[in-house]
């Protein structure tokens, strides 16, 4: 009897122990997704301002702000760059709030060239206030959506 105890704790441990480590994976998902959603947001409003404006003001608190959100996006991507399913989890929130910028054709080239976006690295408000380089990365980013 002590011993069928003992098997059914240890079942039951093992399929607790399981089902936290699956609900860490999805949870996991749920950020990348969410990251991805900010990061789309993002876009669509530097994009709209930017098609309007013919420039980038980074002056301006709505794009200051969608500029800090790019920012973040490229970090926590680059923190993730081998994680494949961070990356499809990251894509599905991108092209869910896009309002269509991007796409399930257009993703993959715009997640590539948002990695390569250096001078998105270790940014905050005045920072990006300041410098040239971020407002030309952002347009070059923005390029791709052409």
């Amino acid at each position: 009897m002590k011993r069928l105890a003992m098997l059914l704790m240890c079942v039951a441990t093992l399929g607790m122990a399981t089902s936290c480590s699956m609900l860490g994976g999805a949870a996991a998902d749920s950020a990348a997704q969410i990251s991805g959603q900010t990061c789309g947001v993002a876009v669509q409003g530097l994009y709209s301002s930017y098609k309007q404006t013919g420039k980038l003001d980074l002056m301006s608190g709505s794009n200051l702000n969608n500029a800090l959100a790019l920012a973040t996006a490229y970090s926590t991507l680059q923190q993730n760059k081998g994680n494949a399913a961070y990356r499809r989890a990251f894509t599905t929130g991108l092209i869910a709030s896009s309002a269509g910028l991007i796409t399930s054709s257009n993703a993959s080239t715009f997640i590539d060239k948002l990695l390569s976006m250096s001078a998105l690295s270790g940014l905050n408000a005045e920072k990006i206030q300041k410098s040239a380089a971020t407002a030309s990365a952002i347009i070059q980013l923005l390029g791709v959506l052409k």
